[in-house]
């Protein structure tokens, strides 16, 4: 039987004789992998591609984005990032301007199109939830809200290695 301290997957090793933290994070491990893999399952029943996705949704929140901006924002090179958009523009998801008062630069904007799929996307995040995290007591979720709050503080206090920098 698969408790909480037993790994599911087959990419993450049994934490089960480990230590607490180890434990924990494993559990964490797990949680994040099969979150991807919802989200990518739900995403491809409707057509959407993952990696796409996350940058229409960065496009959305930042409409009138520069390429350059964009592809610094979501941690991809420049040249996969503008074959990325060229398959968006194509599908009538963005379209790419050059910028009114510097032509050296490429603004990103949504379409009406790509404003429908992000709304889309927002409905398959909401389903996400309602499987997943709503199924869950009120008290197991506020619980799990102050313990992913620690762990994104503790994240966030993490020293960082500059040579990691993109």
């Amino acid at each position: 039987m698969h408790g909480p301290t037993h790994s599911t997957c087959k990419d993450f090793p049994d934490f089960a004789s480990r230590p607490l933290p180890q434990r924990a994070f494993g559990s964490f491990m797990r949680a994040t992998h099969a979150h991807r893999q919802l989200m990518a399952r739900k995403m491809a029943e409707h057509g959407i591609p993952p990696a796409q996705a996350f940058t229409l949704r960065e496009i959305a929140h930042n409409d009138g984005v520069t390429q350059r901006d964009l592809a610094n924002a979501r941690h991809i090179a420049r040249p996969t990032l503008t074959v990325m958009l060229q398959k968006m523009e194509k599908a009538g998801l963005i379209e790419r301007r050059a910028d009114e008062h510097d032509q050296r630069y490429t603004r990103i904007y949504l379409t009406d199109r790509g404003e429908a799929m992000h709304q889309e996307m927002h409905g398959l995040l909401d389903e996400m939830v309602d499987e997943t995290v709503g199924k869950l007591s009120e008290a197991d979720q506020e619980e799990l809200v102050r313990l992913m709050g620690l762990l994104a503080d503790a994240l966030g206090a993490a020293p960082v290695d500059p040579s990691d920098s993109p």
